[in-house]
């Protein structure tokens, strides 16, 4: 150091220069968890990006979306290309079609080689050059039995010679579905990102909202903002449900006026480099008093759903599990119905009966991710896919409250060879429908997790075709309702409330900041003035 004063010395800078740049999609360390969770410590894992393809009878191409496996262990975000991953050697490949330079100038390109080790976290890159080479890629990804998923396979050797002959869907798949449900950090991220944007864009609505008076205009607005944020992609088609279309689930013709309606339910996000978000929010519609509810039947089924959700919300900690999360939400449903006297009788007898799912018909929340409806981690017991009179043994042993066992087993008991997926056409089985949607079934799922992230979105509903067809003429369920009551709910439409929640050390994190209750009912009250 001598010859330099200090004053020279802090004037020293050091540029650093990173190829690439230095935040790249952490693809490597995805497939080594990915391959560490398979418990393997050879073999070859190979996976197809999705094709890109015209519609028929067309020259226009299809609206691409990459496999969500897929770009979790490549991060590449292009059409037509395929992986390998050498589990002994460490070596991921990304096998990139060959340029097509005759539609170059109408389609663009995808990277070359340079490109690709340049954006991605591969270690290789390499074109399809030869038809041999497709052809093997083809059929090592190609589903051994028609209900496989075509993109999960494990080989046992190291070349694609060999692990032509040998296929195991199952291992890579449940190692692929626990890797994904635990975020890490960069991912956590991307998906706080997309909240943030998705926010904007709910907030725009009600600042918005006495210019609006379709629901066409509702979701212009909201993919406006989305889209000037530099997010191109809706996590799933918008739902602007006005009045009697708030009580249809996926409603997403978007076609209605406003006119009379009471509510606005608007379930929209975006997605942010792949990553979802999922953001619902019930919006009064009420000219003559902006920002005050249209109604005391709506604003009791309002304040009803966000104490559910805000009590649940509450209850999110490693270790708890969803499902009996979704069953306190389920029994405070139930209270709350009874209050305001559109359920009748005992409490416990309207929850064994189904009879509350005629207004709350679906899951408390599911996983978010790299899909809006993400992996849940593999079941902890064997049998993932079925629910049998064995497995309802092995469920009833469980550390579940008496009241979900008991619900369980009645599921179980009509359907015990098949109890999750009953025969939905014959109406007197529509609430155990309803029931395999909010998972009953789904009893051996693992405990949350640091790094899960999970909707809480407690939902009301009065639908009109759903509630006379199903529920009105069924004797087990009419006599818990009365219908007088009824007929006043019946304009509110519906009401659900959706926050992404991330599971931390000690508890969680909203990751949600889109306004709701008395913050969204002022924001509408200055906004009108």
């Amino acid at each position: 150091m001598a010859g330099y004063e200090v004053a020279t010395i802090e004037s020293l800078s050091i540029n650093l220069c990173s190829k690439g740049g230095v935040n790249k999609y952490p693809a490597k360390a995805h497939v080594r968890r990915v391959a560490q969770a398979t418990g393997k410590s050879q073999g070859l894992i190979a996976l197809e990006g999705e094709k890109s393809a015209y519609y028929s009878n067309s020259d226009q191409k299809r609206h691409w979306r990459q496999d969500r496996y897929f770009y979790y262990i490549t991060g590449c975000n292009e059409p037509d290309c395929y992986v390998t991953y050498d589990i002994g050697k460490d070596i991921l490949t990304l096998w990139l079609p060959t340029i097509d330079y005759s539609r170059v100038f109408y389609d663009g390109r995808t990277s070359t080689i340079e490109e690709a080790l340049d954006r991605y976290d591969i270690d290789q890159a390499k074109y399809l050059k030869s038809k041999t080479r497709n052809l093997q890629l083809k059929t090592i990804c190609k589903p051994l039995r028609p209900w496989d998923h075509r993109i999960l396979v494990l080989g046992s050797g190291t070349s694609l010679t060999t692990m032509a002959d040998y296929k195991d869907t199952t291992t890579l798949k449940n190692s692929m579905n626990a890797c994904r449900a635990i975020k890490d950090r960069d991912e956590i991220e991307l998906i706080r990102k997309a909240n943030d944007i998705s926010s904007a864009a709910h907030k725009a609505i009600l600042t918005h909202l006495k210019d609006l008076n379709t629901e066409a205009q509702a979701e212009g607005l909201f993919v406006d903002v989305c889209l000037s944020h530099g997010a191109h992609e809706q996590a799933y088609g918008p739902i602007m449900g006005s009045g009697p279309r708030a009580g249809v689930l996926h409603y997403m013709a978007n076609e209605h006026k406003f006119a009379e309606s009471q509510l606005l339910l608007v379930d929209a996000s975006c997605e942010w480099d792949l990553y979802a978000s999922d953001i619902t929010r019930t919006i009064p519609l009420n000219n003559s008093s902006p920002g005050q509810w249209p109604s005391g039947e709506a604003k009791s089924v309002y304040e009803a759903v966000q104490k559910i959700q805000e009590e649940c919300i509450a209850l999110v900690r490693p270790g708890e599990k969803f499902v009996d999360l979704h069953w306190h939400a389920s029994h405070m449903a139930i209270d709350a119905l009874l209050g305001m006297g559109i359920l009748e009788g005992d409490h416990m007898e309207i929850f064994h009966t189904g009879t509350a799912t005629a207004f709350a018909p679906h899951g408390l929340g599911h996983h978010i991710g790299l899909d809006v409806h993400d992996l849940f981690p593999p079941p902890s017991k064997a049998d993932e896919s079925r629910v049998s009179d064995e497995s309802v043994v092995a469920i009833m042993g469980l550390q579940t409250s008496s009241d979900v066992q008991k619900a369980y087993a009645a599921f179980a008991q009509d359907h015990s060879s098949w109890a999750a997926r009953p025969n939905f056409s014959r109406p007197e089985h529509f609430h155990l429908r309803l029931a395999s949607l909010q998972g009953v079934a789904t009893l051996d799922t693992p405990p949350l997790e640091p790094g899960n992230i999970v909707t809480i979105e407690p939902g009301l509903y009065f639908n009109k075709f759903v509630l006379e067809t199903f529920f009105l003429n069924d004797p087990k369920h009419r006599k818990f309702i009365n219908t007088e009551v009824l007929k006043r709910y019946m304009p509110v439409g519906g009401v659900r409330i959706e926050d992404c929640i991330l599971v931390t050390e000690k508890g969680y994190e909203n990751l949600t900041k889109a306004p709701k209750g008395e913050k969204m009912l002022r924001i509408i009250r200055e906004a009108w003035r």
